[in-house]
């Protein structure tokens, strides 16, 4: 199966109304989830995360109608989880125009607070894209070390194309990778994938064999990836 990148470029603003909210695709069905049925989605997260939690202690941060869908990027999605002292690591870490993340929520356990990172999903095309496009060869040094950092975490092979047409996958995992490895916090990478979308329907077995070839390309299929969880969830319209 030959995979088409999604170019969002071309997408641009019809992708969301006035208000925020989507028209169709992912970003629509994590919308209606958070703000429709927040206990539902909790619930099959903290599942997930093998939790025993109440899905009432889960704050969702975003995308919330009230902020008109705002989805967090760069040291907002820090700021918006209330970890505003860590902005400095994440400069340090990873230039400006970092990833635009699809959700974001937090809850305690035992007093401990924990973290959600949410990347969506509707299709399989969706993870793909034209790969890094660095403003600078600086902020390509900072990728390229940041890349080698968490491939060196998880036992990656260091030839892995990690800024192809992957790299959206990749530049998650590498800021789960400061979260949880370097700062030290209970993060989470949620990786929610739609089944069923009218927009672009996608059977449990076609996720099933993207994923697997995505997994393959990236050299994580034999990993366990600490702190990044896999969420299957039927779409609402």
């Amino acid at each position: 199966m030959k995979i088409r990148p999604v170019d969002y470029r071309e997408l641009g603003r019809r992708r969301v109304d006035e208000t925020g909210k989507a028209y169709a695709g992912s970003q629509r069905q994590l919308q209606k989830y958070v703000n429709e049925l927040p206990d539902r989605l909790s619930t099959s997260m903290l599942e997930a995360l093998h939790l025993s939690l109440s899905p009432t202690s889960v704050d969702w941060v975003s995308p919330i109608y009230r902020d008109n869908c705002v989805e967090y990027k760069d040291a907002d999605f820090l700021s918006a989880l209330g970890l505003d002292l860590l902005k400095s690591h994440l400069n340090s870490f990873w230039p400006s125009g970092g990833p635009r993340w699809d959700g974001l929520a937090r809850f305690k356990t035992g007093g401990t607070p924990h973290y959600v990172l949410v990347e969506a999903k509707s299709h399989v095309p969706e993870m793909y894209s034209s790969g890094c496009c660095a403003a600078s060869p600086r902020s390509l040094d900072k990728i390229v070390s940041a890349m080698y950092q968490t491939k060196c975490w998880l036992g990656v092979h260091e030839d892995a194309d990690w800024l192809g047409p992957l790299y959206q996958n990749a530049n998650r995992l590498a800021h789960l990778f400061l979260l949880r490895q370097v700062l030290g916090l209970q993060a989470w990478l949620v990786n929610i994938y739609f089944i069923g979308d009218p927009h672009s329907p996608t059977t449990l077995d076609e996720w099933s064999v993207g994923l697997s070839r995505a997994k393959a390309a990236l050299g994580i299929s034999n990993i366990e990836v600490p702190g990044s969880v896999q969420l299957f969830l039927p779409a609402l319209d």
